[in-house]
């Protein structure tokens, strides 16, 4: 039997409660249905557990390839510098190729901010960011205080398995 034929089966068996059904016959089915349930859950969790060793997996991998792929872009970009540095050094701006043109472009003009403390309010952008205090919003919710705007919803329950 499926999890979800048993969840049925349960909720079958409260409703039988309710027309009259003995109260002896009724807890020794539901003992049999609740024990099949629980062997369906701790199945459930099994395959989660197998799960988690997975995606450990899977992380570990990701993990490794970002690594690879960070070494990639360092070697790559080492050799582009040794290029670029040599084509200055040797006065070439431009090679041109079948396949592509490598061009030596001059440098452009950039600002490098020393001390950001000692630039005139001029020159600074002034950023105002307003949210929502949801913790102090809560609290007071809970008060019984209306605030326009807000108010209090459920989250939906959560499964823990430790």
């Amino acid at each position: 039997m499926k999890l979800y034929e048993i969840t049925e089966s349960l909720k079958g068996l409260e409703k039988l409660a309710d027309e009259g059904m003995d109260d002896e016959t009724i807890a020794d089915t539901f003992e049999a249905v609740e024990g099949e349930f629980n062997e369906k859950a701790v199945a459930v969790v099994h395959v989660t557990k197998n799960m988690d060793a997975d995606i450990d997996a899977v992380d570990a991998e990701i993990k490794r390839l970002q690594g690879r792929k960070s070494m990639l872009n360092a070697k790559k970009d080492s050799i582009v510098e040794y290029l670029r540095f040599n084509m200055e050094e040797s006065g070439i701006s431009k090679i041109e190729c079948p396949l592509f043109t490598i061009t030596l472009a001059k440098g452009r003009d950039i600002v490098r901010i020393e001390d950001e403390g000692k630039i005139p309010t001029d020159y600074l952008n002034i950023k105002t960011i307003m949210t929502p205090m949801k913790k102090e919003i809560l609290a007071d919710l809970k008060s019984g205080k209306d605030i326009p705007g807000a108010s209090i919803v459920k989250t939906k329950s959560s499964l823990r398995i430790k």
